[in-house]
């Protein structure tokens, strides 16, 4: 599946897992690992959703097609599908948003 990034700054992250660890910690970088690993090896997102790593959810209030992996009780890794919701299962493009940390009508984003 091909990956990109919302931005410079989160692109830094995402590919530097050691600058992440100075950031979060060292169990989330590992849980965001894992999650970051299994959507490279995946040629499509059906996969992703087969597998269940990470708990993913479908979010709303989005203007694309949005999905929740949990990393930790509260933190989300939060990646856009470049698809509609006829083709989520067939997309193989995503874009990283970031990780957050929502409760309930707040978001704290850790790394936009």
């Amino acid at each position: 599946m091909r990956i990109s990034y919302a931005n410079k700054k989160v692109e830094e992250f995402f590919t530097d897992y050691s600058k992440m660890r100075k950031k979060l910690p060292f169990d989330w970088v590992r849980s965001i690992k894992k999650i970051m690993d299994h959507m490279m090896a995946a040629d499509n997102f059906g996969i992703i959703l087969a597998l269940g790593l990470g708990k993913p959810e479908k979010l709303s209030g989005y203007k694309r097609v949005t999905y929740s992996f949990h990393v930790s009780k509260n933190v989300r890794l939060i990646v856009e599908l470049n698809a509609t919701e006829d083709t989520i299962k067939i997309c193989e493009e995503i874009e990283v948003e970031g990780v957050n940390d929502y409760h309930g009508k707040k978001d704290n984003w850790y790394i936009p």
